[in-house]
C-alpha cells in the first residue's frame, strides 16, 4: 500500500476531521522515527497514516478499535507487518516488532504534543520546546488520558531518551504544522 493509497483511504473515512489530522502527526512522526532508527521510512510513515482509520465506525465503541482497520488494511492489500503493528497499537496483538513499538510510543505522543502546542500563546509547535512538553508530562491534570508510561518507554522499546524522542516527535510535527492545525497565530 502506498502513501497516495492510504490517503486516500483514510482521508474518504475521516475527512477533514482531528483524527485526520492525528493520523498525519503519526505519519511524520514514524517517519521521522524510522529514518532515526534506520527502518524503512515509507512502510513506518504508512503505517502511521493508517492506524486510526477506523475510528469513524467504532469511536463510541473502542472495543473494535484497530480489529476493524486491521480488516479494512488487510482488504486494501495492506503488507501484514503494517496490519499486525495496527492491531498491536491498540492491544489487539502482541507488540514483537520494533515498528510495533514505534507505533505504540509515538500514537499518545503525537496527541500530547498537540495538547501541549495548543495552550501556547502560539497555538504552534513553532515554539514548543521539549523542555515545556516535559514540564506538561508532570502535570498529572494536563492531557490526564494520555499515559506517560507509554511515552517514556521510547527509552526500552526504541533505544531512545525522552528528550531525544520528543525533540524528533516535536520536529516532524512542526514540519507539518498547517496541515495538523499548528500554525498556530502568525508571527508579528
Amino acid at each position: 500500500m502506498d502513501r497516495t493509497a492510504a490517503y486516500a483511504l483514510v482521508h474518504s473515512r475521516l475527512g477533514d476531521s482531528h483524527t485526520f489530522a492525528h493520523c498525519l502527526a503519526t505519519e511524520a512522526c514514524m517517519r521521522a522515527l524510522a529514518g532515526r532508527l534506520g527502518q524503512d521510512v515509507d512502510l513506518w510513515g504508512v503505517t502511521g497514516l493508517v492506524h486510526d482509520l477506523d475510528l469513524d465506525v467504532c469511536q463510541d465503541d473502542l472495543s473494535q478499535h484497530a480489529e476493524i482497520g486491521a480488516r479494512v488494511l488487510e482488504a486494501a492489500g495492506a503488507p501484514a507487518e503494517m496490519v499486525h503493528a495496527v492491531r498491536a497499537h491498540n492491544d489487539k496483538a502482541p507488540r514483537e516488532s520494533l515498528l510495533d513499538h514505534g507505533l505504540w510510543v509515538v500514537d499518545p505522543t503525537t496527541g500530547f504534543i498537540t495538547a501541549a502546542a495548543l495552550i501556547r500563546p502560539s497555538r504552534s509547535t513553532r515554539d514548543l520546546s521539549v523542555s515545556s512538553v516535559r514540564k506538561r508530562m508532570k502535570e498529572q491534570r494536563f492531557a490526564a488520558a494520555v499515559n506517560r508510561d507509554q511515552i517514556r518507554a521510547c527509552e526500552p522499546l526504541l533505544g531512545l531518551d525522552l528528550d531525544t524522542f520528543l525533540g524528533l516527535c516535536i520536529g516532524a510535527m512542526d514540519g507539518i504544522r498547517d496541515a495538523i492545525g499548528l500554525g498556530g497565530t502568525p508571527q508579528a
